[in-house]
């Protein structure tokens, strides 16, 4: 009888609740926060006796000096507004339009968007960007908020454009959706936007720790999460979960020796569009043809959930993940897509890549925090991740190859697109 211990003996969901527990605390990228939070990870690594790499990313912050909007007919009230991140500065006096509701920015809603400010149902995604841009819009609203809010809350969160745009091509803000929905009632037609902002530089970084394969160590599988949280909240779900799993599966691997080399990597940065990942393959960039697959893990811990594996991978992949995944016998659904998350920029790289999430309440909210952590969740999620991990580095020749199908990779041209 084999009587040696299998991951499921080997993972402790506690140890990675305990984990979580170091970090009950908001960590917006960039700030002394986020830097503690990288500190308390390497020296977690180095309790374990391994000696993590911390490796230091700049990235520009926006700084909003100015940010009003008034509607001038057919009444006149100014509303609590914050200037869009990277936007284009209007003149010191601000623009006045007419105004004009453009709900999802379609290609119909846009049609009489030429020379007006807009306002858009939500927040600013890039292809919507792409499409204001060709509109001839003078400036945009974007909303946020739910109509539930009351006091601190119906102040309007900061925004930026989802990626830095080299020339920006209109100034834009964000208003309270209870706001929004008066404009409508109220009939608003014309109205003054005024952004002025200019830029500041931050330090984030990621670490990283590599355990060598035993003999196909020229072979890398990565293993990551990011550690940053949103300006709301603890992030305990989002992400610092996945990164209690991570460090689990670095504990287990460096026990259990893999046959390829596994890179353990917390991402700083994620929060403000991936910034991290992206910052990892630019600086990994000569070795990104030994790499083999990547695993990420965004959103995890909550019991009242179910994990599902989403795969930027060649569509054979699947099949695999979901023989794996019953070989843990922990439920999941596997779906073949892109997902937004930082796993992408390894796909973007041609890296086929999975993202496991777990569904969950509170992200991105203040109410995302340990107390709806669960060492059972975590333990499961460290189990499925880490026997598909195992299972993928003792291959002999390694099962998935690189034809991730082209509709994804125009996907990803499109997210990661500078708007040049």
């Amino acid at each position: 009888m084999n009587n040696l211990p299998t991951i499921q003996d080997q993972i402790s969901g506690q140890r990675q609740y305990d984990f979580v527990a170091k970090f009950n605390y908001i960590r917006e990228a960039g700030t002394d926060a986020e830097h503690r939070a990288a500190d308390t990870i390497c020296q977690e690594l180095a309790a374990m006796g391994l000696q993590g790499r911390l490796e230091p990313f700049t990235f520009p912050v926006p700084v909003i000096q100015t940010a009003s909007f008034t509607v001038t007919a057919p009444y006149q009230k100014e509303y609590a507004a914050t200037g869009c991140g990277f936007c284009e500065n209007t003149p010191e006096e601000g623009i006045e339009a007419d105004f004009l509701y453009v709900e999802n920015a379609d290609a119909i809603s846009l049609r009489e968007a030429q020379g007006k400010i807009i306002m858009l149902n939500g927040p600013v995604r890039g292809p919507q960007y792409q499409r204001l841009r060709s509109s001839g819009a003078l400036g945009f609203l974007c909303v946020g908020g739910t109509p539930l809010d009351a006091g601190e809350k119906r102040i309007p969160a900061p925004v930026c454009l989802p990626n830095r745009p080299e020339t920006p091509c209109m100034p834009g803000a964000s208003i309270h959706y209870l706001d929004a929905v008066e404009l409508i009632a109220q009939g608003a037609s014309r109205a003054r936007l005024t952004v002025l902002q200019s830029h500041d530089v931050h330090t984030s970084g990621n670490v990283a720790v590599r355990i060598e394969g035993r003999d196909k160590k020229d072979e890398i599988l990565t293993v990551t999460a990011h550690y940053d949280s949103v300006p709301a909240g603890p992030g305990a779900y989002d992400n610092m979960a996945g990164c209690a799993i991570v460090m689990e599966l670095c504990r287990y691997f460096q026990a259990n020796p893999p046959r390829r080399t596994m890179e353990f990597i917390w991402f700083g940065g994620e929060e403000k569009g991936m910034l991290g990942s992206a910052a990892y393959v630019k600086a990994h960039e000569d070795e990104l043809s030994r790499h083999r697959f990547n695993m990420n893990i965004d959103l995890a811990g909550q019991a009242i959930g179910g994990n599902v594996i989403g795969a930027t991978t060649p569509a054979s992949a699947c099949a695999l993940l979901e023989e794996l995944g019953a070989k843990s016998g922990i439920g999941m659904s596997v779906r073949h897509n892109v997902w937004i998350s930082a796993t992408n920029t390894f796909a973007w790289m041609g890296i086929p890549a999975i993202t496991l999430n777990r569904d969950g309440f509170g992200m991105h909210t203040e109410h995302d925090t340990i107390d709806l952590i669960s060492p059972w969740s975590l333990k499961r999620s460290a189990v499925l991740l880490g026997t598909i991990a195992e299972a993928l580095s003792e291959s002999e020749e390694f099962p998935i190859g690189r034809d991730i199908p082209e509709e994804f990779l125009k996907k990803l041209d499109l997210q990661f697109e500078r708007f040049e």
